[in-house]
């Protein structure tokens, strides 16, 4: 006679079976303006990218074989790219990989990690799966980030602290002599996700990579999803201490970087840093356009000093706003509940539909 069969409460982790599916409301719309994206590439730089997919294939590269143990032409990019030695980088498939090693290697049952709050959901996600204790460091009513809550006796005794500078989904950044104040200060790991750093850069951002790569409690998280516009190659980096990046490369899984990956992600880091720059100065003035136009509007209560690729903001009209711009062929990312309710966060547009979106948000919030 077979033996009963073990429920599902019974044959996974509780943490497991209660980890929330990422999800998106995402209504048909035209432009994504709702998962922080970069601008479009343009024809000639996509005809460019699938010309450098298609040498590469043509020498070798193909889909019945493994790619690179590891991918050292886009390894070497990177460590050009971020100016440090190709033995204080690990690629990932994407930041997603990245954290997902940062837990596999320091989150446990009976440690607890800091968090900025509010901030990316799948860093307490993740913290909480395998069963670690997470503490808040709370921004101000501005979304700003609070010495107060940063130097707390709760924070500073954690485990493992996490910081977004530029923070998502607020944009907003916490100084470097404040990181290294705090990394002085804290006897933990320090992760600092700088996702979206090449926005805050040319606005006297100051990278912590340098910091990373002297000191075994530091790591940097750099991605290929946000300014290079190569969110669909999913690519990112750590940066630590060479000590410390062994460790990840033990724990990565063998071949995660696909070679069309690694081909144009390598081509973008090497060829195209002209026109990433270029773009990142667009995205910086419409942010910057964007904020002056909020800021006359009544109806919006609290707006994010952002420097980041979006602009983020409260208001009591967001689910109008929402189906507003939706109409007009914007999808944008409105939150609900807790803390973060009637907010609403909205990625750069291509050029063309800069003035459209501006219209389409005074028509709703003036």
């Amino acid at each position: 006679m077979p033996r009963e069969q073990k429920t599902l409460n019974e044959l996974f982790r509780a943490e497991a079976l209660s980890f929330p599916k990422y999800a998106l409301n995402e209504p048909p719309a035209r432009t994504r303006l709702h998962q922080n994206e970069m601008l479009l590439l343009t024809q000639s730089e996509r005809e460019e990218l699938i010309a450098v997919l298609a040498r590469s294939a043509e020498n070798g590269f193909a889909i019945n074989t493994y790619p690179s143990l590891q991918p050292e032409r886009l390894l070497s990019a990177f460590a050009r790219s971020l100016d440090v030695s190709p033995e204080n980088i690990e690629v990932t498939a994407g930041s997603s990989q990245a954290l997902t090693l940062l837990a596999e290697s320091l989150f446990a049952s009976g440690r607890r990690v800091a968090i900025t709050s509010p901030s990316f959901s799948l860093y307490a996600h993740l913290a909480r799966l395998y069963g670690s204790e997470v503490t808040p460091i709370e921004l101000d009513e501005n979304f700003e980030f609070s010495p107060r809550s940063l130097f707390s006796a709760q924070v500073l005794d954690s485990d493992v602290a996490i910081i977004c500078s530029p923070n998502n989904p607020t944009g907003t950044t916490m100084s470097y002599e404040t990181i290294l104040e705090f990394a002085d200060q804290f006897k933990g790991v320090l992760v600092v996700d700088e996702a979206y750093f090449e926005f805050f850069a040319p606005q006297g951002g100051v990278s912590c990579v340098g910091l990373a790569t002297q000191r075994n409690n530091v790591i940097v998280l750099r991605t290929m999803s946000k300014a290079w516009a190569g969110a669909g190659l999913r690519v990112g980096a750590m940066v630590a201490h060479r000590d410390v990046i062994s460790i990840f490369s033990a724990l990565k899984p063998p071949y995660s970087i696909a070679w069309p990956s690694e081909i144009m992600a390598a081509y973008l880091l090497s060829e195209k840093v002209k026109e990433t720059q270029s773009r990142v100065q667009t995205t910086i003035a419409q942010v910057g356009d964007l904020q002056t136009l909020l800021k006359s509007f009544p109806a919006v209560e609290c707006l994010a000093d952002s420097r980041a690729n979006f602009v983020f903001f409260r208001t009591t009209q967001a689910a109008q706003l929402e189906d507003a711009l939706v109409r007009k062929g914007f999808l944008i990312r409105r939150y609900t509940g807790g803390r973060l309710n009637d907010c609403v966060r909205i990625s750069m547009p291509p050029s063309e539909q800069f003035e459209c979106l501006k219209t389409s948000l005074s028509e709703v919030l003036s």
